[in-house]
């Protein structure tokens, strides 16, 4: 999924504000935002291939993908939103949906291709954008920091340094303001991001984040907007 290039302006340029406190350490705070990780089975994103198959009523199997978009379009019950489902989450929604249209809805659901995983790295870093993630699909904050090149020395506000993620097990995105100095990069529990989380470093404090993200970032990602902060 490709970020806007007229949003990536709007995350570059976010409105000024006075000095204030900033949030709690990583050091602190990294144990605690680890806890929310996504455990092993895989949530559901655009490009991802899924295949359905109906073992009692075989016409209806099918194979789709994922829109951008994050939803996908079945036989006999239109297009439904898929993405930040794990599987066993959409095969209860399906036999659900099929139990209206077909006379036995049992079926299974198959993930059949994953597309590439990525975080976002946005604001006062030198190269923002979006990251694909390792192979175990986890990658350090500081890490994501790295590869964008590394905040802005002259810009970037790192006591209110902004991580937003989505909880498959929730239905909710959650949103953390942490303090990201250089100071606090070396904890014994690193930050671990996963996919589609979204790092934002602003220029200037962010104070009321619920509002700051609904405003901004939940526009980037591809899942039914529900807002948690902790």
């Amino acid at each position: 999924m490709r970020i806007p290039f007229a949003l990536l302006a709007l995350l570059l340029t976010v409105g000024s504000g006075c000095k204030s406190a900033g949030g709690p350490p990583l050091t602190e705070i990294a144990e605690a935002i680890n806890s929310t990780l996504q455990p092993a089975e895989t949530v559901l994103g655009p490009g991802d291939q899924i295949t359905v198959r109906f073992p009692h009523s075989p016409t209806w199997d099918q194979e789709l993908q994922i829109t951008a978009g994050g939803s996908a379009s079945f036989l006999g019950i239109g297009d439904l939103h898929v993405a930040g489902m794990t599987v066993t989450s959409l095969r209860a929604n399906l036999m659900q949906a099929y139990s209206y249209v077909v006379e036995n809805p049992d079926l299974n659901v198959v993930l059949t291709g994953v597309a590439a995983r990525t975080v976002y790295v946005m604001g006062e870093v030198t190269n923002p954008g979006e990251f694909e993630l390792r192979a175990d699909r986890r990658l350090t904050l500081i890490e994501a920091l790295a590869r964008a090149g590394g905040p802005r020395k002259e810009s970037a506000y790192l006591e209110h340094t902004l991580l937003v993620r989505w909880s498959a097990e929730t239905g909710q995105q959650m949103a953390w303001k942490l303090d990201a100095t250089e100071p606090y990069w070396t904890g014994s529990v690193p930050l671990y991001l996963q996919p589609y989380d979204v790092v934002f470093i602003p220029n200037t404090p962010i104070d009321e984040v619920a509002i700051w993200v609904d405003n901004h970032i939940r526009r980037m990602i591809p899942f039914p907007y529900v807002m948690s902060t902790d």
